[in-house]
């Protein structure tokens, strides 16, 4: 039995059923698959495999990731019952500000993180958050509703706050007759 038959006189191609219901389900995975693929890159922002393996991970290793990617953490929300229940690897306060990280295997004196979530509020609610990475496979901003007068007003305090750091720990030095640099 021929797989194509051609009709005489013409040249119209035709199918055998058998092909034809094969083609169609082939069609319709297809399409399922593509269906998908969309669906996770504009829901999720993930596109290729390697960003969703990341994801994965990443969402293992961090419930506050999970939440964040989903929407279920957004901009405006108190930062105290944030930190409260998803309690932070690292906090820094400094004026109206508060920066709150998460890093796979929680933080370590030995080693700096690459991957992680950072989240930042002021005046107690939260203004940004994001997932970096050294690679940039996961690097997403959630939400950020910072004006850039507000990113004046957050650099200028992130600055003032390195500054106090640095002068203590040049006066522990001195106290301790160490003069080393960091």
């Amino acid at each position: 039995m021929a797989v194509v038959s051609r009709k005489l006189g013409g040249n119209i191609m035709r199918l055998e059923p058998e092909l034809k219901g094969a083609l169609l389900a082939l069609l319709g995975v297809a399409l399922l698959l593509v269906g998908l693929w969309i669906y996770a890159g504009i829901h999720l922002g993930i596109w290729r495999y390697r960003e969703y393996d990341r994801y994965n991970w990443l969402t293992a290793n961090l419930p506050v990731a999970r939440e964040l990617w989903h929407g279920n953490i957004k901009a405006g929300d108190n930062v105290e019952e944030l930190i409260s229940y998803w309690q932070p690897h690292s906090t820094r306060r400094f004026g109206s500000w508060v920066i709150m990280d998460w890093y796979p295997g929680g933080l370590s004196r030995d080693s700096i993180s690459l991957i992680g979530i950072v989240v930042i509020a002021k005046d107690g609610v939260l203004v940004e958050a994001d997932s970096y990475s050294d690679d940039l496979v996961c690097a997403k901003a959630f939400f950020n509703t910072l004006t850039p007068q507000a990113k004046l007003e957050y650099r200028a305090a992130f600055e003032a706050y390195v500054g106090e750091l640095k002068a203590r720990s040049k006066r522990e030095r001195e106290l301790n007759g160490t003069n080393e640099t960091l």
